[in-house]
């Protein structure tokens, strides 16, 4: 009398399980960027043009939206190094800056989250990372944006990999491979679930320069 019971609680799961990979798409970098780094940009920036509330988390480099040009420049060649793809580095850079564009434009807001460890990393050089650092001090000051630095000593409460999550709709993740896009509405909360945590964790406005401008000190210092 069981089996049925066993039977049909293993085609739940199944089901449930099928739904779920069907509610992920997962898209290999070297399908998105087999003639480069710069049609996917492109396709991002048509992206956040839409979103109308961008909630970023990244624990290790500075979100793209806020970096500088030296900074995107040194990062975007990285990655193209380790991935093989053509190298477009000039042209991807520059449309990555355009997509900061976004940042003006009335309609959108954005919540960054970025981890301390991103601030004292060094991308390129203590030069760039100098720079981009004073870059990030403006940044804050932008109506449309908040900026929250989540000190290395905060208590690990939450997986700490990056993310993105476009309004209520969709979450983002980028891996070494590719990417991963969700839309399922528990996959979604519980993204937002991980982001209101680390949110509370952050430190903002004068606590955050002060956490900024130590790091800028560092890299100046070498």
């Amino acid at each position: 009398m069981l089996l049925p019971s066993v039977l049909r609680s293993n085609n739940s799961h199944h089901d449930r399980h099928t739904r779920e990979v069907e509610q992920m798409q997962y898209t290999p970098w070297q399908r998105t960027c087999a003639t480069g780094l710069a049609p996917l940009q492109r396709t991002i920036l048509d992206e956040e043009a839409r979103i109308r509330l961008n909630r970023t988390w990244q624990p290790e480099l500075i979100i793209g939206l806020v970096q500088t040009e030296r900074y995107a420049r040194a990062v975007l060649s990285a990655c193209i190094s380790v991935l093989g793809v053509p190298d477009d580095v000039d042209e991807v850079t520059k449309t990555r800056m355009q997509r900061q564009r976004v940042l003006d434009q009335e309609g959108h807001e954005f919540w960054f989250l970025i981890g301390e460890a991103a601030l004292r990393r060094t991308v390129g050089t203590h030069d760039i990372m100098t720079e981009q650092l004073a870059h990030l001090l403006d940044v804050m000051h932008k109506p449309s944006v908040s900026l929250g630095i989540v000190p290395l000593d905060a208590e690990y409460r939450a997986p700490g990999t990056g993310f993105v999550l476009h309004d209520d709709s969709q979450a983002s993740t980028e891996l070494v491979g590719g990417e991963i896009i969700l839309d399922d509405p528990e996959q979604i909360a519980l993204h937002t679930k991980t982001f209101d945590i680390l949110s509370g964790q952050a430190v903002y406005r004068e606590d955050a320069q002060q956490l900024i401008e130590t790091a800028m000190r560092t890299h100046q210092s070498r």
